[in-house]
């Protein structure tokens, strides 16, 4: 007779995985959840305050819709999905209220019988103006979190389709998705710093180079540690581990942990034009040709070969690690494209621009006739090409392509699977910010001058571009997923304690789907607090 630890192994092994359209259904509810809570919103009918009702409407929206979806929706998803429509089909068209209509005159007088605009002066522009909160990034990431928050302790339960769960070494599911998507999120978020550093480049590029590395390292730090009590907690108590995953020692700890080392070491090489995308490139076709003609894949994948030393103990883990750091420099390239308030020069084919290259490409009277203007797009355009590109390239490869998606490996196909999906959904998320609450510097709204000239030309305001987004984030997104995107990285953390202490204090597998689902809510609801106590301290560790 099994032990219940060797049930639960079982539980979560050789696995098949579902389909990526499947995925898709499942996990649109996020985007339709964030549409209703904006038509909400924007029609007046729930604010963005501390109330009761509006902490209860943020949940119910943007966390347990999406845990309904992953469970009990999970065979019904077009029930769930008509449920969410239909009420925006009928929002939509409910007259606009007083504060709406305000708001919309208030825009109108200042666009176009004014024709007052305000201005995004170059010369004066700083690093906080210069890289402000964006709604639908905090929103995509927040959202990616949650579902990742509940699928890891959801898994360990009969109401969480097994079609979700990781499969064993070839296909698709949601928790494969979910592990790329974090690592690609966390590449995106990470653009920030190399943005910063060619915004105001040092003097002394050696000694800031070794600055970046530490700075990455002391970062790194706390999340290689949280790996290292991982491994000695799993090991002392007996845990279930699923060795298939990562390998005896690994885990998705030390993934994250080395990835922004890595990274750094990288900066000088990443940072010249078009080396981002040849790296990338480089990156995924080299690995693809190590596992195929040098046996690599049959040594990661071949359970009946010995693991008698560190390497083959951890093969999965450590040969993985390769490509989501591919993941990871796509999510980085992305953030070039979307963090910026305004497009750097030729972001297309290069990271990072220095206050005076802004200057000089905006200042230019041609520059929208240039060869430049070509490779400098702007977020919409980018994500739109960007997940259309990566969609086509992954469909072609996965129906011509004799090897199918692994994450055990985080083979080719793989990486061209995630970061189709990723950029997709933020093209989604992008499409809904627009949509409900428009863009709140596109050309009709902001102007950019380079010159203390542009002050005293009567067509402009001067506001400043940072207290617009300021207030354009604010409103737009919900407050949950503000205080998600502040904490990530502590909730991610507690998640993962949770689900240990959950799973070492009741049956999960034995669970009724009722039982469960409570467990479920009660789980998701103690994330939510503690995010909401957290931004009441003033916490904040991304």
């Amino acid at each position: 007779m099994q032990s219940l630890k060797e049930r639960k192994i079982d539980f979560v092994s050789n696995l098949t995985g579902g389909t990526t359209i499947d995925i898709y259904f499942v996990t649109c509810i996020s985007a339709l959840g964030y549409l209703l809570w904006s038509v909400l919103k924007k029609k007046s009918l729930v604010s963005n305050d501390d109330s009761i009702l509006s902490n209860s409407i943020d949940f119910l929206l943007n966390w347990n819709l999406l845990l309904l979806s992953i469970t009990v929706y999970s065979t019904n998803t077009k029930l769930l999905t008509s449920l969410l429509i239909f009420p925006i089909i009928i929002l939509s068209f409910l007259p606009a209220t007083t504060n709406e209509k305000q708001k919309s005159t208030q825009k109108k007088t200042t666009t176009t019988t004014g024709k007052k605009r305000n201005f995004i002066n170059l010369s004066e522009l700083n690093i906080r103006q210069f890289l402000p909160y964006k709604a639908y990034i905090t929103v995509y990431r927040s959202q990616m979190m949650i579902i990742t928050c509940l699928a890891i302790l959801a898994v360990d339960f009969k109401v969480f389709p097994r079609r979700f769960a990781k499969v064993e070494t070839w296909g698709t599911s949601l928790m494969d998705l979910g592990v790329g998507s974090f690592v690609f999120s966390m590449g995106l978020v990470n653009c920030r710093n190399l943005l910063k550093e060619k915004f105001q480049p040092s003097s002394n590029s050696k000694l800031n180079y070794f600055k970046s590395i530490l700075k990455s390292t002391k970062v790194a730090f706390p999340i290689l540690a949280l790996g290292f009590i991982r491994l000695i907690s799993v090991k002392s108590v007996e845990y279930h581990e699923h060795v298939s995953e990562y390998g005896y020692h690994w885990n998705f700890f030390f993934t994250l942990g080395f990835l922004p080392i890595l990274n750094s070491i990288l900066k000088p090489i990443l940072l010249k034009p078009i080396s981002s995308i040849l790296i990338i490139i480089f990156i995924v076709i080299f690995y693809e040709i190590i596992l195929i003609k040098f046996g690599f894949l049959n040594f990661i994948v071949n359970e009946s070969l010995p693991r008698d030393n560190l390497i083959s103990q951890n093969k999965e883990g450590l040969f993985s690690f390769i490509g989501y750091l591919s993941i990871f420099l796509v999510g980085q390239y992305s953030g070039n494209l979307l963090l910026p308030i305004i497009p750097i020069p030729n972001n297309l084919i290069c990271i990072g621009a220095s206050k005076q290259d802004l200057v000089k490409y905006y200042s230019d009277k041609n520059s929208k006739n240039s060869k430049t203007t070509a490779t400098t797009l702007k977020p919409l355009k980018a994500l739109v090409i960007l997940s259309v590109g990566f969609q086509l390239l992954y469909f072609i490869i996965d129906t011509c392509y004799v090897y199918s998606v692994s994450r055990r490996l985080a083979n080719g196909l793989y990486v061209i699977w995630v970061c189709a999906y990723n950029l997709t959904f933020l093209t989604g998320f992008k499409l809904i910010e627009n949509l409900v609450w428009g863009d709140e510097l596109n050309d009709e709204n902001v102007a950019i001058i380079t010159n203390e000239d542009g002050k005293n030309d009567k067509s402009y305001d001067t506001v400043d571009p940072l207290e617009i987004s300021k207030l354009h984030y604010k409103e737009s997104t919900p407050l949950s997923l503000q205080f998600i995107n502040d904490n990530s990285l502590i909730i991610f953390l507690i998640a993962n304690l949770l689900t240990g202490l959950i799973n070492l204090t009741f049956n999960t597998i034995d669970s009724s789907d009722i039982t469960a689902i409570m467990i479920l809510i009660v789980y998701e609801l103690v994330l939510y607090i503690i995010s909401l106590v957290l931004n009441r301290l003033n916490i904040i560790i991304r």
